[in-house]
């Protein structure tokens, strides 16, 4: 697949090269015809893109508005084995499983080895393509110290404070790189990671070590995190934008009073800087501002979502709300079908759901798009950037048929699983190993930080 941010950088040095190389400011013909070349690479590769955009557009309008509003929908799973699915529809005289867009797993969905999560994440993928399904991403929450499903089972990993007190970026880096290694060999797509909040004393106490430090600790060991993540293969998200406070939006409404020059500076700014770095995906917080918009919860809201994220800080990816089931939304005037509804009216992507149902919420939805063109034309983008993200990691596949791409479900030989369980067992214990010799090295020996050694 293209990727037309790299082409762009690639012209934009070819330029550079070529322009320095002239005498005089005078462009000779081998000059000219060398900037003729990326001109035509460049339309070339724009094209391309442009071709496969509208590969995705056209598959995701062929599939009925149920379908595309599945793809909006992070849940929680069944079991820790075998692929169940608990919730069904019926349509055609067939009775078909419903699958969200992506899973999100929890500690009890985590088997007690590597051989049974494989085998429970390759069920998953292989029910859903030999029933033409499309497969979902599969997440969890692997950011370290106390947040880390994987423990017990992946090498260990500290808390993100005690990463940046210990590690210099370099050694981070290495560190998160062989997670994802790991997280990748089990058959995970994404980790809900890492936390982009600075700490300060308003949320101190309820992050506990889940930030790295300060607004220039959290630019330097989360672009760490995010490159070492995305460049092996895990999608990154970043949480949770615009931040928390010490209240647990599990059971309260985070209320954020930093003034707007301090928002900007303590909380946009990591953001911004991290999300220059092409995370596949931002977290929304449930929090709300008094600066910017007093009146809405984030993840609600098209100041933090549109205005924001999108515009200021000119993030493409993913937009994920956080669990719409938390008390922070559900005991403040916003039951999950409202905030369904008010989240992609905001330009939320993806709606998580701590739940194992998302029929309801779904349905909510399906019912809104039918009388609201407007609203449906919000689903139908938000289904683009799920597939298109799915095409990126390997989820679907774009195929190439004379001039023309189409999307289609892998088959069970060339899904992006399909490696065999001995290869990945192997790279899995090999990262394992290696992270345990990195983290003995640094947490459990002298105990020195990257500034001593």
């Amino acid at each position: 697949m293209c990727n037309i941010k790299k082409i762009t950088a690639l012209c934009a040095v070819l330029y550079v090269f070529v322009s320095c190389d002239t005498a005089g400011h005078r462009q000779n013909e081998r000059d000219k015809a060398l900037h003729g070349q990326a001109s035509v690479v460049y339309a070339a590769v724009s094209e391309e893109c442009k071709a496969e955009r509208l590969a995705v557009a056209e598959y995701v309008s062929s599939l009925p508005v149920q379908e595309q509003v599945r793809q909006l929908f992070i849940e929680n799973l069944e079991g820790s084995d075998t692929f169940t699915p608990v919730e069904w529809t019926t349509g055609s005289g067939k009775r078909t499983a419903v699958v969200p867009g992506g899973y999100l797993f929890f500690s009890y969905n985590i088997a007690d080895s590597p051989e049974k999560i494989i085998s429970f994440t390759d069920s998953i993928n292989a029910y859903c393509i030999s029933h033409n399904i499309i497969p979902p991403y599969l997440a969890l929450d692997q950011e370290g110290g106390e947040v880390s499903r994987l423990h017990g089972v992946a090498g260990p990993v500290p808390s993100s404070r005690k990463i940046a007190e210990k590690l210099s970026v370099e050694d981070a880096y290495r560190l998160y790189s062989l997670q994802a290694v790991q997280m990748k060999a089990l058959g995970f797509t994404m980790d809900l990671a890492p936390v982009a909040e600075a700490c300060t004393d308003s949320n101190r106490a309820f992050l506990s070590g889940r930030s790295f430090g300060n607004a220039d600790t959290v630019i330097a060991y989360g672009t760490a995190a995010v490159n070492a993540l995305q460049n092996n293969g895990v999608a990154s998200v970043l949480k949770h934008f615009p931040g928390n406070t010490n209240t647990d939006p599990h059971t309260g409404l985070p209320e954020i009073e930093l003034s707007a020059s301090d928002m900007e500076s303590t909380v946009i700014l990591p953001f911004s800087r991290l999300i220059s770095h092409n995370p596949a995906g931002v977290l929304m917080s449930h929090a709300r501002t008094a600066a910017f918009d007093p009146e809405t919860p984030a993840c609600l809201s098209p100041v933090w979502v549109t205005e924001k994220l999108r515009g200021q800080a000119g993030f493409d990816g993913i937009v994920f709300s956080d669990d719409i089931f938390m008390g922070a939304l559900a005991d403040n005037g916003y039951p999950p079908e409202k905030a369904a509804v008010l989240a992609v009216e905001a330009g939320v992507d993806v709606i998580m759901i701590s739940e194992k149902r998302i029929n309801g919420a779904a349905s909510v939805l399906v019912s809104r798009a039918g009388s609201d063109p407007r609203f449906a034309e919000k689903i139908r983008t938000a289904a683009e950037r799920v597939v298109y993200f799915k095409i990126q990691y390997g989820i679907l596949n774009l195929e190439k048929s004379g001039s023309v791409w189409r999307v289609v479900i892998p088959s069970l030989n060339d899904a992006y699983h399909a490696q065999s369980v001995r290869e990945r067992l192997q790279r899995f214990y090999t990262a394992k190993n290696e992270n345990i010799i990195l983290y003995r090295d640094w947490f459990m020996n002298t105990g020195a930080s990257h500034a001593q050694k």
